[in-house]
């Protein structure tokens, strides 16, 4: 249509089309209930005006309008906030009943905030009818037609329409008010910038806060408490949960009225937990895992230890804890209840300016009302709470829009604090007597020892040091009276904490040494140490223990130099060792045997716990093996756990025509088979025979611990023997393992390099191993060592292997399941010395599976290259020329890149392959905008920034496709950047206004 067609009744159906853009959005956004619309406007544009804009655009007279502007049809939508924009364009309204030409669409935004920038602020999106509404006869003239839509909030638009009646339209062209003109410019700039903008936040908050409100009053008089209480599974539990601690929780008037029924509905609700049923959740599809226990325990935990609850009804809390405590089953599930019940029973900030340490009286008094009963059940709970009550610091939290800033200080000593302080030892002493396990009564001494221990990051008071040194003073006189009920483990852990404490405070600092009060409490608590040292001396038996068991126990010299020496440590327990040895002979054998039999009672997962008895049995086999040989078949089960070690040293004391006749007879009668793979994998006169039997014993036996051993001890002993143990032990071995999902023994070496098990192997071997290895859910580093070591030999094999295992978790389809390592080692050298076959591999694997290519073959290509080193370019290029086919895989694997620079070549390249309206070219531009870890509310808008400058380079490329590309993605990137900045500007103010922050 030309301007003359226009003039001449054109506009009639420019404005017809106009009104039925205007009934099309207005019937979409009354369908959304979240959209708030002020004012829908419609026009077609006013023939005179269309005349200068066509005059500036230098079209002919009998141009076509529509190429020259594209705004002769508008409609102004007009919301009410910036939240209801976003919630618009979230929508899908215009998706769903336009086509949008982006080109030709355009967002204002201003690019900064200096002066000159320009304030107009609107999405203008240039749309025509979709196919499917131009079929329809009402909207069939309209076909082809355009239309301007501006989306703006009523300030913009106020802001804009002043604009437009003022600066935008001058009155004169030259020599005539345009120094006041550019006034005004500033003028309403500043409008704009310091009043109208900062409104429009402040409304997106009213509005923000009032949606969570009617929300949360919909829930609130649905009952949310009583939905909580009615949650027959876990799932359900979850989410009524989480729309409680959103929308109905911060919005009680009285919420410490509202407390003792929350935490009684949450409690209960943790106590029902664990036994609640377990329904996975569903999903395209697939089954999921349901939501566990101890996430809902740990979500519940979270919304009591927020600000609304933690201390609005502290005796009630006190009850719902211990309840809580008591119902939990796992682990999991204790840990985040024992976190809330250590920060409800620290000396908080907010509370200590309030009450000071009136929370700790509370809590402590309602523990010394338990009965013993009720005080023996509850004693993880009050243990927690006690050692709370002792702490000398005071902590807080608090908020800024743009911080998190931790508080710490010391407490404040009152006549109420030193009572407390002794009540909580009292009860803990009245606990650690009325406990009978070790591990409980460990933890209450734990507990009490936090008596002597300093304010955190902060200096203290002389006066809160003497209080603290007569409270450990006090402490170490109740262990000393104790020492005679301890066991030997308990006395050494006391030791240490004796020699740490003394270190701790063996001199006072030159500031309080001249406080007379402060040198008396000193040498009090000097005289306990001495004490309780005194009281733990002169047992021989402990003696001995101490330098056999614990890595950390005391010795001599600690005590004459505070600290600790690991090279005299070290001498002391080696010297004592050796007196222990020479002190073993024929008449005390019997007598140091049952005395062993009483320190390995002792448990531990530290390897390094039992370091002094390991060197004790060596000296021994060294200096009187025939007592140790004559020891051997008498062991306990649980002395038999150092047998291995046993039949070591005295193998290395020369004493294997010894003890082979001894393992014989054990072998040949099913006894200690476990220890004796063990053995066998470091034994220097390795004997096969008794490999392959106890080998063969443990596959008719099926014992699980021999298996792994046995396989373990031919990897090993591989390194240094060649006989053919792969297929008669190790093959056999893990198949039985690998059967039962037991895969320890991929894990159960680390140096699959240095043994020759995995050398030299046939493709059948090969793949059978390999096969193996398909279930296992976690290859982890070792796994991954292993392929390595196959890798050198047989690389293909190790490629198939890893597109299987792709394939593995596609069909199998389980959540737990990785199919490589996420950060290759041992695999990365051998694998990226095979790149040919390695994109060969990752081609087949996309041409299997195209939707998950980036996330497999992509994803191990850009690890083994991270760079696009040699030669992966040309290999690249090569698909990319080959065919289409070809140009969407490599587009898979650069997808893995993250938006590198270095991507670049290849993208051109791609671009200036296809044709101009491929959808591939959509695949180009994810590639660009893709990024690694963004920083900050702006990391987005930078990350935009630099990639639309790196593209803009394009514009000059010698092909016009490449170049009509670039110019498409940088107007592009001009409008997300300002929609970036629009959404970076809105968060960071709407989070100051929440915190009361002004960003001064």
């Amino acid at each position: 249509m030309t301007l003359d067609e226009y003039e001449n009744g054109g506009r009639t159906l420019y404005s017809e089309f106009a009104e039925a853009v205007a009934a099309i959005l207005q019937a979409s956004i009354a369908e959304h209930s979240g959209l708030r619309l002020q004012n829908i406007q419609r026009r077609a544009k006013e023939p005179a005006s269309l005349r200068v804009k066509l005059t500036k655009a230098g079209a002919a007279n009998n141009a076509q309008i529509a190429d020259f502007a594209k705004d002769v049809s508008g409609c102004r939508l007009i919301f009410y906030t910036n939240g209801d924009v976003y919630r618009f364009g979230q929508s899908g309204i215009l998706r769903e009943n336009f086509t949008i030409d982006y080109e030709r669409s355009k967002i204002h935004y201003p690019d900064n905030k200096e002066e000159g920038a320009e304030f107009f602020i609107s999405e203008n999106w240039v749309v025509t009818l979709s196919e499917a509404r131009c079929a329809l006869s009402e909207y069939r003239r309209f076909a082809g037609l355009r239309c301007e839509i501006q989306v703006q909030t009523i300030l913009d638009h106020a802001w804009a329409e002043m604009a437009h009646d003022t600066i935008y339209k001058p009155m004169s062209d030259v020599g005539f008010g345009a120094a006041k003109i550019e006034g005004m410019r500033k003028r309403l700039r500043k409008v704009m910038q310091e009043f109208l903008q900062p409104a429009g936040y402040a409304f997106d908050k009213i509005a923000s806060d009032y949606a969570q409100l009617r929300d949360g009053i919909e829930m609130f008089d649905s009952d949310a408490l009583g939905v909580i209480a009615g949650c027959a599974d876990r799932n359900a539990l979850d989410d009524a949960v989480e729309r409680f601690s959103n929308y109905v929780l911060p919005n009680y008037d009285d919420y410490i009225a509202a407390a003792p029924e929350i935490i009684e509905v949450l409690s209960n609700a943790v106590i029902r937990a664990p036994r609640m049923l377990d329904i996975p959740h569903k999903a395209y599809g697939h089954e999921y895992p349901g939501t566990k226990s101890q996430a809902i325990i740990a979500k519940i935990c979270r919304i009591l230890e927020s600000g609304y609850l933690l201390y609005a009804a502290p005796e009630r809390m006190f009850d719902a804890l211990i309840a809580m405590r008591s119902a939990a089953v796992t682990d999991d599930e204790r840990k985040p209840i024992d976190d809330l019940i250590r920060r409800f029973a620290q000396h908080d900030l907010r509370a200590w300016k309030q009450v000071g340490p009136g929370l700790q009286r509370l809590l402590v008094d309602k523990i010394a009302a338990l009965d013993d009963a009720e005080f023996l059940a509850r004693a993880p709970s009050v243990t927690i709470m006690l050692r709370e009550a002792l702490s000398s610091t005071v902590t807080g939290t608090s908020w800024k829009a743009d911080a998190m800033l931790l508080h710490s200080g010391s407490v404040s000593v009152t006549d109420d604090l030193k009572a407390v302080r002794r009540q909580a030892l009292h009860e803990l002493e009245r606990l650690h007597v009325l406990l009978d396990d070790d591990a409980a009564r460990k933890d209450v001494r734990h507990a009490m020892l936090a008596a002597g221990n300093t304010p955190n990051n902060s200096g203290y008071s002389d006066l809160l040091g003497e209080v603290i040194m007569n409270d450990l003073t006090h402490v170490f006189g109740f262990f000393t009276k104790m020492i005679p009920g301890f066991g030997l483990e308990a006395r050494r852990q006391l030791e240490t904490e004796l020699h740490r404490k003394f270190y701790a405070y063996h001199v006072l600092p030159p500031g309080m040494a001249d406080n007379a009060q402060l040198a008396a409490a000193h040498a009090r608590l000097l005289e306990a140490f001495a004490a309780c040292r005194a009281a733990l001396e002169g047992d021989l038996d402990f003696d001995r223990y101490r330098m056999l068991v614990g890595h950390d126990s005391v010795t001599r010299s600690m005590w004459e130099k505070p600290g600790f020496d690991y090279e005299a440590s070290t001498k002391d327990r080696s010297s004592a060792i050796e007196e222990m040895v020479a002190s073993v002979t024929a008449k005390t054998a019997d007598e140091w045997l049952a005395r062993l039999e009483r320190f390995v009672v002792t448990e531990s997962n530290d390897g390094a716990f039992f370091f002094g008895l390991q060197e004790f049995i060596k000296k021994l086999a060294h200096a009187n093996p025939e007592i140790l040989l004559d020891w051997v078949p008498k062991l306990s089960d649980r002395l038999a756990t150092w047998l291995p070690g046993m039949l070591h040293d005295l193998s290395e004391a020369g004493q294997g025509a010894a003890i082979d006749p001894l393992i014989e007879t054990w072998v040949s009668e099913d006894r200690h088979l476990s220890s004796i793979a063990y053995y066998l994998q470091f034994a220097a006169a390795f004997r096969l025979d008794l490999l392959l039997a106890i080998t063969g014993k443990g596959l008719a036996s099926g014992e699980e611990l021999v298996l792994h051993n046995v396989a373990i001890a031919a990897a090993r002993q591989s390194a240094k023997h060649n006989e053919p143990m792969f297929d008669e032990v190790f093959l056999p071995a893990v198949r039985v393992l690998s059967a039962r999902k037991l895969f320890g023994w991929a894990g159960g070496m680390f140096n699959w390099n240095q043994v020759s098990l995995l050398r030299g192997l046939s493709t059948a071997q090969t793949e059978a191993l390999l096969g193996l290895l398909l279930d296992l859910p976690r290859l982890g580093s070792n796994g991954e060592a292993m392929l390595a070591v196959l890798a050198e030999e047989n690389i293909q094999a190790v490629i198939d292997f890893i597109g299987q295992r792709f394939q593995h978790e596609h069909d199998g389809f389980e959540v737990s399941y990785e199919n490589l390592p996420h950060g290759l080692y041992y695999l990365k050298d051998p694998l990226a010395a095979a790149p040919v076959e390695i994109v060969a591999a990752a081609r087949a694997w996309f041409d299997r599976n195209r939707s998950l290519s980036e996330f497999r073959g992509g994803r191990l290509i850009a690890e083994l290259f991270p760079n696009l080193e040699h030669p992966l370019y040309p290999l690249l290029l090569n698909h990319i020329e080959e065919s289409r086919d070809g140009i969407e895989f490599v587009l898979s694997v650069l997808r893995a890149y993250e938006g590198q620079t270095f991507l670049h070549p290849l993208l051109r390249a791609i671009v200036g392959i296809l044709p101009p309206d491929d959808e591939l070219l959509r695949i180009v531009d994810i590639v660009i905008d893709s990024s690694g870890v963004l920083v900050g509310d702006y990391g987005s808008v930078e990350a935009q920034e630099a990639r639309r400058a790196l593209v803009a380079e394009w514009e000059t490329d010698e092909s016009e496709a490449v170049r009509a590309f670039a110019a498409t993605f940088v107007k592009a990137a001009d409008n997300q950047l300002a929609m970036e900045r629009r959404r970076a500007d809105r968060s960071v103010a709407l989070r100051r206004i929440e915190f009361g922050d002004d960003g001064d």
